[in-house]
C-alpha cells in the first residue's frame, strides 16, 4: 500500500533484512565517491554517498554521507554481496549470528556488532572461503538448520572461480569453534572473546598480535588509497605493549598504547586454544569512538595496563620455520593480498604461486625490465615495496607499506621459508594455500 525511501545514493549495494527487527542493511561497492567497501545500517533516508557522474554536480552531496557500520579493505573484500541473520540455525556458534557474503574472492564473514558506542560499529572477520562457485545470497535452511548458498556468474565482475553458477550449504561440523564472539576497540586496547578456552602463554605474549590502521579519502575518482594518519599514503603500525587473559580465560585484551579513531583498523591474532589447536585470523573495524576498558568489569580483574611503548621487544627472535612463515602471512595481513593458491584474481598483490626463482616483469623508476625473485628480491620486496613493483601492479590503488622495523630479520627468514615452501609443494604451505580456509574442521 506504500513504499519509504530507507536512503539513497547507493552505487550498487546488495542488502539484508533482520526478520525480527526489520532493521536493513546493505553493502556497497568500492569505485567513483565510495572510497573503499562499506557495510550500512539503512534509515532515516540518509544519504550514502554516491552521486552519479554526468547527472549530478560533481561533490556537491545533498548532505553529509552517512558513515558505514564498518569499512572494509577492498583486498579483503572486492566485491560486497548480501548479508543473513542466522536466525533458527543449528550451526553452533553462529547460531543467530550476523553474516555477511563476499563475491569476487568467495569468502564468508561474521559481523560482530559493537553495541558499547553511540555510534552503529562493527568488526568482520571471516568464516571461511571453502567455495568451490561465485556466491551471491544466502537462508538458513528450517529442515537442518544449516546456511545455504547460491549465486553465479555476474557479467562485468571478476571473480576468482570458474564455475557459472551453484549453490552450496555451509554446516557446522561439531568442531571446537576459533571465531572471536566480540572484537572491541577500547581506549587502551582491543577486547576479543571467544567460546573456548584460550593458551594463556599466547594470550599474554603482546608478539601474538599485529595491528595497523588507516583512513581512505571520498572523492569523485575510482576508489582511494590507504593513508597515514598525517595524511602519507600509507599504514600507521600499532604494536601492542601487553596482551591479558580474562579470569575465565576466554577473553584476551590487546594493550595498545595511544588508541584513536579511525577509519580502518585491522587487528591480527595468533593464539592457541588450551587443548593446543593453534589459529590466526584478521579482524577488521572502523571505530568512530573508543569504549573506556574497565578490566574488572570486563572480568580480567584488578589489573593495571600496561601502555609502556614496546619498541625493543621488537628485536626478538623467533623460529626460522615454514610453519611460522605460514602463521605471519595470516598474522601480518600478507593473505588479503597474496593468494597462495595460483587464483590472484580478487587480489591486489601477485600470487605467491610459484613465485620463488621466477623470472619477473618488473618496474623500476618507471622503466620496465625483469628480476629473479630470490630471496634476496624477496627481502626487498618485504623491506622496501615500491624498490621493484611487479608489471600490473605499478599503478594499484594500495601500495604494499614497508615492513622495515615491524618485522624481525628472523620474521622476514621464515616468511621466505614460506613462499619457496609453496613453490616446492611443502605439504603444510600447500594445505594453507587451499582456499586460505578458515577455521577448518568447524565450518566448511
Amino acid at each position: 500500500g506504500k513504499s519509504t525511501v530507507l536512503g539513497y545514493g547507493f552505487r550498487q549495494p546488495a542488502i539484508g533484512v533482520n526478520q525480527r527487527t526489520g532493521l536493513v542493511t546493505s553493502s556497497d561497492q568500492q569505485g567513483q565517491y565510495i572510497p573503499s567497501t562499506p557495510l550500512h545500517i539503512v534509515r532515516d533516508g540518509q544519504f550514502y554517498g554516491y552521486l552519479s557522474e554526468g547527472l549530478q554536480e560533481r561533490e556537491k552531496y545533498p548532505s553529509p554521507p552517512a558513515d558505514p557500520m564498518t569499512w572494509m579493505p577492498h583486498s579483503v573484500n572486492a566485491s560486497a554481496i548480501s548479508q543473513v541473520w542466522l536466525f533458527g540455525a543449528k550451526m553452533g556458534a553462529l547460531n543467530d549470528a550476523f553474516v555477511h557474503i563476499g563475491f569476487t574472492r568467495p569468502e564468508l564473514f561474521r559481523i560482530l556488532m559493537n553495541k558499547r558506542a553511540s555510534k552503529p560499529q562493527a568488526s568482520v572477520v571471516s568464516v571461511t572461503t571453502d567455495f568451490q562457485f561465485p556466491p551471491l545470497n544466502g537462508s538458513v535452511n528450517p529442515a537442518d538448520g544449516q546456511l545455504y548458498i547460491a549465486g553465479f556468474q555476474v557479467a562485468g565482475w571478476g571473480n576468482a572461480l570458474d564455475a557459472l553458477s551453484g549453490m552450496g550449504r555451509v554446516r557446522y561440523t561439531g568442531g571446537e569453534v576459533t571465531l572471536p564472539r566480540e572484537v572491541t576497540p577500547m581506549d587502551k586496547g582491543v577486547l576479543l572473546r571467544f567460546d573456548v578456552a584460550i593458551d594463556p602463554v599466547k594470550a599474554t605474549d603482546p608478539n601474538s598480535f599485529s595491528l595497523a590502521s588507516w583512513h581512505y579519502q571520498r572523492s569523485y575518482k575510482y576508489g582511494s588509497a590507504q593513508f597515514k594518519a598525517n595524511g602519507e599514503p600509507g599504514l600507521d603500525w600499532l604494536t601492542a605493549s601487553a596482551g591479558y587473559l580474562s579470569k575465565d580465560g576466554r577473553s584476551v585484551f590487546i594493550a595498545v598504547p595511544d588508541m584513536k579513531p579511525v577509519m580502518q583498523l585491522r587487528v591480527g591474532w595468533s593464539l592457541a586454544t588450551t587443548a593446543g589447536r593453534n589459529f590466526e585470523r584478521n579482524a577488521y573495524t572502523t571505530p568512530y569512538s573508543l569504549a573506556k576498558f574497565d578490566p574488572a568489569a570486563e572480568g580480567f580483574g584488578d589489573i593495571t595496563v600496561d601502555l609502556t611503548p614496546r619498541i625493543a621487544a621488537r628485536q626478538e627472535a623467533g623460529p626460522v620455520t615454514v610453519e611460522e612463515g605460514r602463521r605471519l602471512y595470516g598474522l601480518m595481513g600478507c593473505v588479503a593480498c597474496h593468494s597462495t593458491s595460483g587464483l590472484d584474481v580478487a587480489k591486489v598483490g601477485p600470487t605467491w604461486t610459484g613465485l620463488f626463482g621466477s623470472e619477473r616483469p618488473v618496474v623500476i623508476n618507471r622503466k620496465k625490465t625483469t628480476a629473479k625473485a630470490d630471496e634476496d628480491y624477496l627481502r626487498e620486496s618485504i623491506l622496501d615495496p615500491t624498490a621493484k613493483v611487479v608489471k600490473g601492479f605499478e599503478k594499484g590503488e594500495y601500495a604494499m607499506p614497508s615492513y622495515a622495523g615491524v618485522m624481525t630479520d628472523s620474521q622476514i627468514e621464515a616468511l621466505i621459508l614460506f613462499i619457496k615452501a609453496v613453490k616446492d609443494g611443502d605439504p603444510d604451505a600447500l594445505a594453507a594455500a587451499k582456499g586460505d580456509k578458515a577455521d577448518a574442521g568447524s565450518f566448511e
